[in-house]
């Protein structure tokens, strides 16, 4: 398999096309899936690690440049180079005098022969510099190269949580994360799920927030995992598990999650619905789980089937349009919990969706901060008399979250009985932001 051919592809298709990171690695992977690990590792590593040092790959490509030449603006040459620093710099595994050779090869099989030369002096300098400790000293001298992440966005983080939660934040993006997944409690406990992860040589470690959470690492597929098929559990982050946990869903209540792809939250509500009443009966409650697309409502579907959870009520909708049906329905009628986890910038997953910040501006944030408000409106008219509202994030930037609250309460008789912001880099989670509401009784 030649794996940086594969890895290219998958880098010219992302860089061309605008897509991200995980759409194009998750099907070019899924393709290999019988595969050797150890190529589909190489090729995840590469393809992610490209990506997300794209900043400081292209800061030192420019430097690298010989003076007094111009560099071709290809799209292809810029993307071998930026495959050839990376494992230079970032990639112990490969020795820099192959890294430099698999480049040149690479660049004479996609016909740029006359490119070959100024390829390989490119990354023989760059390789060399490194061996003189003189690569990393050019990065840190500003904040975006040393971060690979946009300057307006560190700057962001630098006025809103001062320097030094800034630079953890930033560097929280490099850092090796365990998986976390939710053990489906309606088929197996924590306990039975960990000792078969451990038979099959799986690391585990028990979460920090959840019970039912497992923190797992040293597995090479989620889907080749022992319990995957069976629906034992869930790829889910403890801080969307606490939050659902927190929100005090009872046996027998009626749930409205009005943005539920891929499903996580809805199924751990089912879940809590499920148990015995107040006279000690079984009772099981209603879910209904709302996305604005078909393609969002198969991903919660095949979640729920796999889990066994099939009495999920899936409809389409879109949440920032008022559903006066539901808005209409007698008090007694509507939802005991509405779930509204809002499309957001995603501020707090940089590390898992390690392209987001490339995607992302000032305006669309302010935008997502508009429309989160819209939502959490809605939201409020499908909820019971002292009923309670969930609103969560997964950013950490305030204006998509208290201030979107905050501005609710102002026309509203809600308030808040329960609020928290998770840091990544700073509470061992992703970052994430919920917010619990009740009217006065609640």
């Amino acid at each position: 398999m030649d794996t940086r051919k594969i890895s290219f592809d998958i880098l010219k298709k992302i860089e061309t096309e605008d897509a991200y990171v995980g759409d194009v690695l998750d099907s070019a992977l899924r393709t290999m899936q019988f595969s050797d690990k150890r190529d589909r590792a190489f090729i995840t590593r590469l393809v992610e690690g490209v990506t997300e040092r794209k900043i400081s790959l292209d800061f030192l490509i420019a430097k690298f440049s010989t003076k007094g030449k111009k560099q071709e603006k290809k799209v292809d040459t810029q993307i071998i180079l930026r495959m050839g620093i990376y494992q230079i710099r970032y990639m112990d595994s490969v020795p820099d005098n192959a890294a430099v050779s698999e480049m040149v090869n690479l660049t004479k099989s996609l016909g740029y022969e006359g490119l070959s030369g100024y390829i390989n002096g490119l990354l023989r300098n760059v390789a060399r510099a490194k061996q003189e400790r003189k690569l990393d000293s050019y990065l840190v001298s500003r904040m975006d190269t040393r971060y690979s992440t946009p300057q307006w966005l560190c700057d962001f983080f630098v006025k809103t949580y001062g320097k030094d939660v800034a630079r953890a934040i930033l560097e929280d993006q490099y850092i090796e994360h365990d998986t976390v997944v939710r053990v489906n409690t309606l088929k197996t406990t924590a306990a039975e799920l960990k000792d078969s992860f451990e038979k099959a040589g799986i690391t585990v470690k028990a979460g920090i927030l959840s019970e039912r959470s497992l923190r797992i690492s040293r597995y090479d597929s989620i889907r080749r995992l022992p319990g995957y098929r069976d629906g034992l559990f869930v790829v889910q982050d403890e801080t969307s598990t606490y939050t659902v946990e927190q929100i005090g869903i009872n046996p027998g209540d009626k749930v409205l999650d009005i943005c539920a792809a891929p499903g996580g939250k809805s199924l751990l509500a089912y879940e809590l619905t499920c148990g015995t009443d107040k006279d000690g009966n079984k009772v099981s409650g209603t879910v209904c789980s709302r996305d604005i697309s078909e393609n969002k409502i198969e991903k919660i579907r095949e979640n729920a089937e796999r889990l066994g959870v099939t009495s999920l009520n899936l409809e389409i909708s879109d949440a920032t349009e008022l559903d006066e049906t539901l808005a209409s329905l007698p008090d007694d009628e509507k939802f005991d919990v509405v779930i509204a986890d809002v499309p957001c910038s995603g501020l707090g997953i940089m590390g898992r969706k390690n392209d987001i910040k490339y995607h992302m501006t000032a305006d669309i944030m302010k935008e997502l901060s508009e429309q989160g408000l819209v939502i959490l409106k809605n939201a409020s008219q499908y909820v019971k008399p002292y009923g309670r509202i969930c609103f969560s994030t997964c950013t950490i930037n305030p204006a998509e979250n208290g201030d979107v609250v905050r501005a609710f309460l102002d026309s509203s008789d809600f308030s808040i009985l329960d609020e928290r912001t998770f840091l990544q880099g700073v509470d061992g989670s992703d970052g994430f932001y919920y917010c619990i509401l009740g009217t006065p009784r609640g």
